[in-house]
């Protein structure tokens, strides 16, 4: 539950607001010397992209309505604004060898091994339920769709492209059909590993390799409401589990020395917001309650004596729907009246004035105004739902407009004096006006 209160003033008055990947391009020659076709000759050139980009770092902000059902998509990104495109791809000089990993880079880099980076995007996540991982606020997941390039191409021995676990003892999906989408899902650490190039059978037994081949996949997100949130301010969203991947290149010493690069899925530059309302124009508001003849020194009629009621509409404009907007006012004069009305004083040196005061009334019904130095929750009046459902979260205007209308009026209790003198002329009174929200 969200509980906010906004403040303002009534007066009473009468007369009386990167870069989506890393690239490296490598040149590699055959260094296996059991392999004389092939010893000191070019293997070819490959292409590594790697992940650099971190979507859940880039600012954005949100406003999560609580009334809308649980399973909505509250953001998605798509497979290009998200982890795109990410793997590699060798092309061969037309050169094969016998040894695999016996390769030197034009920079005279020796790798300890072709594999493809491990890149770990989730580690000791958490899953609510099958495919939705959780994230720092409540009431919030996030579920992540993998994607395999339509240009990916396998070999029947080398060249996996496969989703692991640590819990598991091999690929979960192993060599998953190029073009083919998959969910995320049953797994706490989530890692994505594209193996080395092909490698084939030779007619004598060997098999050779060639530096040749694709693979490259991407990733997309959907932020999903899984239950109320809770926060009554701004929050930052981060994935659990997310600060803990990396994508690891000991393996890759090729790629300009990196040896390990954050997590892609880290980072809180999302903001959360929840539904509020706030005054809409105006926050300070101006009653005229009109003239007022003091009903004693004419003998017009009977004490205690009301006047015309006068409306007293509250604008309020929401970023969503909110169940229960309460109201609650207190008297700022110095000198408060027991009977909880509001205090009047001349609008001159602020003198009291005896005699007549002001009520405020909620649908026909009198409302207990507090002192100053009071709690402002004793006496609250709830107004109702306010606002309506946000139904796109990443519009983050107040564009539900809404009303709560109260009402004013003068009440004659005894003859009108300042400092015990008959009085006639300006009055004035002044509130101070909470609203809370949940």
């Amino acid at each position: 539950m969200s509980l906010v209160v906004l403040a303002a003033v009534i007066s009473v008055v009468g007369g009386m607001r990167g870069a989506w990947a890393g690239m490296s391009h490598v040149a590699y020659t055959w260094t296996y010397a059991n392999s004389p076709n092939s010893y000191n000759k070019p293997a070819g050139t490959c292409t590594f992209i790697y992940p650099e980009y971190q979507p859940f770092a880039q600012a954005r902000e949100l406003i999560v309505d609580n009334h809308l059902p649980n399973g909505s998509v509250l953001y998605s990104w798509d497979y290009n604004n998200f982890l795109p495109n990410f793997g590699w791809s060798c092309t061969s000089s037309g050169v094969s060898s016998w040894g695999a990993d016996h390769l030197i880079t034009d920079a005279g880099i020796i790798p300890g091994s072709l594999g493809y980076i491990y890149a770990t995007y989730l580690r000791s996540a958490t899953e609510l339920s099958p495919g939705i991982y959780k994230t720092s606020v409540e009431g919030i997941g996030v579920k992540f769709y993998l994607k395999i390039s339509d240009e990916t191409t396998y070999n029947i021995h080398q060249g996996h492209t496969g989703i692991n676990t640590i819990e598991g003892t091999g690929f979960t999906t192993p060599e998953p059909p190029p073009g083919s989408e998959f969910t995320v899902s049953g797994v706490t650490t989530f890692y994505v590993r594209m193996s080395r190039f092909p490698e084939s059978k030779g007619t004598s037994g060997n098999f050779t390799y060639t530096l040749k081949g694709t693979a490259k996949y991407s990733i997309r997100a959907e932020l999903i409401k899984t239950g109320d949130i809770t926060i009554t301010s701004p929050i930052a969203l981060s994935v659990v589990g997310a600060s803990n991947g990396y994508v690891d290149f000991n393996s890759m010493k090729e790629l300009n020395g990196l040896s390990r690069l954050p997590g892609p899925l880290a980072g809180s530059g999302i903001l959360i917001y929840p539904a509020a309302c706030r005054l809409r124009g105006a926050a300070d508001y101006q009653i005229d309650l009109g003239r007022w003849v003091d009903l004693t020194g004419n003998n017009i009629g009977s004490l205690p004596a009301q006047g015309n009621i006068k409306p007293v509409n509250i604008s309020l404009e929401c970023s969503g729907k909110l169940d229960n907007v309460e109201f609650s006012f207190q008297d700022t004069g110095d000198s408060p009246l027991t009977n909880r009305n509001i205090s009047l004083y001349d609008n001159i040196g602020g003198q009291k004035i005896e005699g007549l005061e002001v009520e405020m009334l909620y649908n026909g019904t009198r409302l207990n105004v507090h002192k100053m130095g009071e709690a402002t929750t004793t006496y609250k009046t709830n107004t109702g739902a306010h606002g309506s459902i946000k139904t796109n979260p990443s519009d983050i205007t107040f564009n539900s407009q809404s009303r709560a209308s109260f009402a004013a009026r003068f009440v004659q209790r005894n003859a009108i004096k300042r400092n015990g003198v008959a009085y006639a002329g300006p009055v004035t009174g002044k509130v101070n006006m909470f609203v809370t929200y949940y």
